[in-house]
């Protein structure tokens, strides 16, 4: 398993569990009205092209899990399994109730799965190759300098973490960017079409922004909310070192 996400090995995922869960789930209801329905053709041919489904649904998730523990390198094409993760996740919310948890619960538990899973590939990616996306919100509400697009107005006041991370990327030659929204946030992967992108927000716009860049890795960093969600949040500085580490090519 990948060290980017060492600390959450001992908790059980609760993605992971809901994802076997809807694909037996499935193939229950699938098998129930494949028998009620055999007599009619049309019925069958719907059935089998949902046992097909299914099937791809569950092997991927199977494969997926395989490969975060280290006992296999293969998953399906990252668009696919995009696709699928999205499929599953929709499909799992109804099951939160079922396992007496939160869809919030759900949500963070995903975004550190995708995380491991991404992880998994200890793959290695030059400075030029990796985008880090930060969110509006972290900046102190009290400071009067925009940092949007613009990292080098920050006057390192030490109210938020901007300086900490300006520092970081001084360092390692990546490039961050602090943003206000996902649409400023797809425009920027189109123009410089990274690799690999480092994403701080809290879940539900981190799981919104990965499946809207199928074709590019994410890894997620959930957002510190002392103050509440969208002001003053915080950033895991190093968790965010961590990641950039283990990322980059030495």
């Amino acid at each position: 398993m990948s060290d980017l996400t060492s600390k959450n090995k001992k908790k059980t995922n609760l993605y992971a569990i809901s994802g076997v869960l809807v694909s037996f789930f499935l193939a229950g209801c699938n098998y129930l009205i494949f028998l009620g329905l055999q007599s009619s053709p049309g019925f069958i041919f719907t059935s089998l092209f949902l046992q097909l489904v299914i099937l791809l649904l569950f092997a991927n998730h199977i494969l997926n899990m395989l490969k975060i523990a280290g006992y296999s390198k293969f998953v399906f094409p990252l668009k696919i399994n995009r696709m699928l993760n999205n499929v599953m996740l929709n499909a799992s919310y109804f099951f939160v109730l079922f396992l007496m948890t939160s869809k919030e619960r759900l949500e963070h538990d995903f975004v550190e799965f995708n995380a491991e899973l991404t992880g998994a590939n200890k793959l290695k990616y030059a400075a030029g190759e990796i985008l880090i996306l930060l969110p509006r919100c972290m900046q102190n509400s009290e400071c009067k300098y925009n940092v949007v697009n613009n990292m080098e107005n920050c006057t390192s006041c030490g109210k938020c973490d901007v300086k900490t991370i300006r520092e970081i990327i001084k360092e390692t030659g990546v490039k961050a960017v602090v943003v206000t929204g996902g649409t400023q946030a797809r425009a920027l992967v189109k123009k410089n079409n990274p690799k690999i992108i480092i994403a701080v927000a809290c879940e539900r716009e981190l799981i919104s922004g990965m499946f809207d860049v199928p074709n590019c890795e994410v890894i997620g960093l959930i957002n510190e909310r002392p103050e509440g969600p969208c002001f003053n949040t915080r950033v895991s500085v190093a968790e965010l070192s961590a990641t950039l580490n283990t990322l980059m090519k030495k």
